[in-house]
């Protein structure tokens, strides 16, 4: 049994009117057939309660989860910054849904194995398995709530997703799940499958300078590269006086020049810092690198970037024989480099994704745990296909 999926969209000013009609015809595209799960983007400018009040009141008793985006991925469009709203309406197709949820989160491993298992047991047991993970860009360090998920899955399952974010305003990102808007908090998809489900990973980004050991870091902030400050040791790499770059201009030229986290495969992951302080940290976006970690500044361009979107939608598609939808998430840093072109990478994916629908959102920190504990990225691109 194939799944089968699709997307309605509204850029009505009203929360309400909003809601309603983009469930309306996200449930339309499905025709007679029921859902078994809506997926919720959104930017966050809208009564996020009064939203969700109204999509429940087209598609009553259907489970849902969401999140606030920068901009939402919806058949090879982006919807870019404002009031839109986007809903994905499925059926079950050949697999069972599971969902739980945790708001306030102090304890993010904690939380991460609490909602892992919930929505575990709600989707009940299989060969295989899959875990979608929505949770709010500020919580601190994500890794150690990606940690808490792999304690309960182990490394057969894969975990593809995103955190919620606002616009690059930094302020506050939502999750939803069901008819809750959750603060500081994550939900977690347990996707029931009888066949391997595969999360593809690809960034464009390519290294320059020399790699570098992580000698001090603490909560989200990379304090020593090599026993010396670590905003100096990134100037230097990029050709920099030390202190060259101020903090008011770091944001310009770091997002533009991530870090490449070597793995053992020889593959880099992506870490962007988002902040420099007076005395030479760095802020690092989501997840920071462990003492002792290999780092190296990286360099690309749109050119670079949208090159691996074809890439990444025909492998995740490849690895399902029926596919009825993918799922994407990218990051605002992609769309913010990319300025103009940013149209150009949902249009790449469902170009390469033909009839099969594509949908998600621009997030602030990507979720895609393929093979090893780490699951966190920045400026990356992950899909899968159901």
């Amino acid at each position: 049994m194939r799944l089968h999926a699709a997307a309605g969209v509204s850029r009505a000013i009203g929360a309400a009117e909003a809601g309603r009609e983009a469930a309306a015809a996200a449930l339309a595209g499905l025709g007679s057939e029921s859902p078994a799960l809506l997926i919720v983007f959104t930017t966050p400018r809208h009564d996020l309660v009064a939203l969700l009040e109204a999509i429940r009141s087209v598609a009553s008793g259907v489970p849902l989860i969401g999140a606030t985006s920068s901009g939402e991925i919806v058949g090879g469009e982006y919807m870019g910054f404002g009031a839109g709203v986007a809903v994905l309406a499925m059926t079950a197709g050949p697999y069972r849904f599971g969902i739980a949820s945790a708001a306030h989160i102090r304890d993010l491993d904690r939380a991460g194995r609490d909602i892992a298992r919930a929505s575990r047991e709600e989707a009940g047991p299989s060969s295989h398995a899959a875990v979608v993970l929505l949770a709010d860009s500020l919580l601190g360090d994500l890794q150690l709530l990606v940690r808490g998920i792999y304690r309960v899955t182990g490394p057969q399952v894969a975990i593809t997703g995103g955190a919620a974010s606002d616009e690059q305003k930094f302020v506050a990102a939502y999750v939803f799940h069901d008819g809750r808007v959750l603060e500081h908090g994550a939900v977690a998809l347990w996707i029931a499958s009888e066949r391997p489900l595969a999360v593809v990973t690809r960034h464009g980004w390519r290294p320059i300078g020399v790699p570098m050991l992580v000698t001090r870091a603490e909560g989200t902030c990379l304090m020593e590269l090599g026993g010396r400050p670590a905003a100096l040791a990134y100037e230097e790499q990029l050709g920099l006086h030390g202190g060259q770059l101020s903090p008011e201009a770091f944001w310009a030229t770091s997002i533009r020049h991530p870090f490449g986290l070597l793995q053992p495969d020889g593959s880099t992951i992506i870490r962007v810092a988002r902040a420099k302080t007076t005395d030479g940290r760095l802020q690092i976006q989501g997840c920071v690198p462990a003492d002792g970690s290999a780092l190296q500044v990286m360099t690309g361009d749109a050119d670079s970037l949208l090159a691996v979107v074809p890439e990444v939608a025909a492998t995740a598609l490849a690895a399902d024989l029926a596919p009825g939808v993918l799922l994407a998430f990218s990051c605002a840093a992609r769309a913010a480099i990319l300025k103009n072109r940013a149209e150009e990478e949902p249009r790449l994916l469902q170009a390469a994704a033909g009839t099969v629908p594509t949908f998600g959102m621009y997030c602030c920190g990507e979720f895609a745990r393929t093979s090893g504990v780490l699951g966190t990225h920045n400026a990356t691109l992950t899909a899968l296909a159901l």
